[in-house]
């Protein structure tokens, strides 16, 4: 395992989560409970941690798969998700290796709350690969994220990086800081909203 992965996991295990607990993005509460919502079909959640988005979707009719490669979290997510009462699909696994897990091609909504900005530049390209390769035509994704230069830890990523990396499978729909996801203020997370071309 390596050290970034170990050091995750052992957050999770002593509960110093600081990145759990915040509001989901507007984009995504739109696209699930706005006017213009989306009817409810496959979603994965990547990263999901210990499950709030996956548990989310599942309470507004979606089938979810929700992943992440720690097993503290996704032990905490299947009790948040049996005390709630809703069926998800928690499996570890890797998101730059997302292809080789047969989990299908036909997810309409994809959910990340701060994986994508933690990875190197080779795990961001097999990330979008393997990503492109599970979503159908006019299937959105809801991307999460640092901004870059501000931290130690995720070295974030910003408009550019993403039109760049996801292009021209996907389409960039919007993008703007959502200070809502942010548990500090002076840290705001940016929020893009992609559809698969």
């Amino acid at each position: 395992m390596n050290p970034g992965r170990l050091l995750f996991e052992l957050f999770y295990r002593i509960g110093f989560t600081p990145w759990e607990g915040h509001r989901l993005p507007a984009a995504l509460t739109r696209l699930v409970e706005g006017t213009d919502r989306l009817s409810t079909a496959r979603a994965l959640d990547i990263g999901c941690g210990t499950g709030d988005s996956s548990i989310y979707l599942a309470q507004h009719g979606w089938d979810v798969t929700g992943i992440d490669w720690a097993t503290a979290a996704l032990a905490r997510a299947r009790k948040k998700a049996a005390a709630t009462k809703v069926a998800v699909r928690f499996m570890q696994a890797d998101a730059t290796k997302l292809e080789t897990y047969g989990f299908g091609t036909d997810f309409r909504l994809v959910v990340d709350n701060g994986c994508l900005h933690g990875l190197s530049d080779e795990g961001r390209d097999a990330y979008v690969r393997g990503l492109t390769s599970m979503v159908p035509s006019g299937g959105r994704l809801v991307l999460a994220g640092f901004l870059p230069g501000k931290r130690r830890g995720p070295r974030g990523f910003d408009q550019d990086e993403i039109v760049r990396r996801f292009s021209p499978g996907w389409e960039l729909l919007s993008a703007g800081v959502d200070q809502a996801v942010s548990n500090d203020p002076s840290d705001p997370i940016a929020v893009y909203d992609l559809r698969r071309r």
